[in-house]
């Protein structure tokens, strides 16, 4: 069901609302094609977020980094030719970003909002969720210049620790580690001003989490902004890796949502080791989601996806790889 949580309620949480899909369900998925990522890549094995302000710009981002780049599209030569790096934060620690979105003349990026995964420690830029507004027919933040740490006048930074702290369901998980449940954002989308944050964890009797919450109240400073609390009933010991909006509903990558053990913590639920990785299609609005299949094996973990096209009977995503060397961007159409 979708919850209604905050100061949202108005009488209508716990009604259960049937996900439907126009048309007949996807069930193919099928590799068709790769791109080459050119230029100077951040942090090249751990690429995790990816989206497209157009047909021509587009951004991504990595774990283990305080920046995101630029990337200019071509469709025909199949490549993404990294134009500039915009820094976020001019320093600290890692952001740990894990997904980026776009929408208008904005681009949306957000930190994990969870422990390290390795020694759970708790760094304050990884609590961070960026507004990155640029000029469209560039793909650039107005003013920008090239070089050194210095943050680009469009970006606008806040957290969601608060609102994830507070609520009665996440918030007994916030600040956990990743190995027991501990909430890790993986998956951001965006839709008619409207950011739907996927949580890789918790993933709680197999059902996944996503936040629905008004950009502008985020990123105002209000203190009791508005939210739903979707559950999607992924299926045990999976979680969000990434959620992207399509022209009718979304497209969610999933996987292991809990992480291999570390040192710290030996033991981990919610993983299992070569678990494949699955896409599903939600309405956007109640708990069913409709499983389309496995990804193909490949080596790395399915981390970024953007849509590259769109039709009634189709849709052609690019995904990158949390592991290969440029993240392997790799074209799958879906049937």
């Amino acid at each position: 069901m979708s919850l209604c949580l905050g100061t949202a309620c108005d009488g209508s949480a716990g009604q259960v609302e049937a996900a439907g899909n126009a048309g007949k369900p996807w069930t193919r998925i099928e590799e068709i094609g790769r791109y080459s990522l050119l230029g100077d890549v951040l942090d090249a094995k751990n690429l995790s977020g990816v989206a497209f302000l157009s047909d021509r710009f587009g951004l991504i981002g990595a774990d283990e980094t305080r920046a995101v780049q630029a990337v200019e599209v071509s469709r025909p030569d199949k490549t993404l030719r990294v134009l500039a790096t915009i820094t976020l934060v001019p320093s600290g620690s890692e952001i740990d970003i894990e997904a980026i979105a776009a929408e208008g003349d904005s681009y949306y990026i957000t930190g994990s909002h969870g422990a390290s995964k390795k020694k759970g420690e708790q760094q304050d830029n990884r609590y961070s969720i960026f507004r990155l507004k640029v000029n469209p027919a560039t793909g650039m933040p107005s003013g920008f210049k090239a070089g050194g740490p210095r943050v680009p006048s469009g970006v606008q930074t806040a957290s969601l620790a608060g609102v994830i702290r507070a609520d009665p369901v996440l918030g007994n998980h916030f600040g956990q580690p990743l190995q027991q449940k501990g909430v890790n954002i993986e998956g951001l989308a965006v839709r008619k001003g409207q950011l739907f944050v996927g949580f890789r964890n918790p993933n709680l009797d197999g059902f996944a989490f996503v936040m629905e919450i008004r950009a502008d109240d985020v990123f105002e400073g209000r203190t009791q902004p508005r939210y739903v609390l979707h559950r999607l009933q992924l299926g045990p010991g999976l979680g969000i890796r990434d959620i992207v909006a399509a022209r009718s509903g979304f497209l969610i990558i999933a996987g292991n949502a809990g992480s291999e053990p570390s040192k710290k913590y030996g033991a981990a639920e919610d993983y299992e080791k070569d678990r494949d990785f699955f896409l599903f299609r939600w309405d956007g609005k109640g708990t069913d989601v409709h499983r389309i299949g496995a990804l193909p094996k490949t080596d790395g973990k399915a981390e970024a996806m953007a849509i590259l096209e769109e039709t009634e009977k189709s849709v052609t995503v690019l995904v990158l790889f949390d592991g290969p060397n440029r993240g392997r961007p790799t074209v799958y159409r879906i049937s």
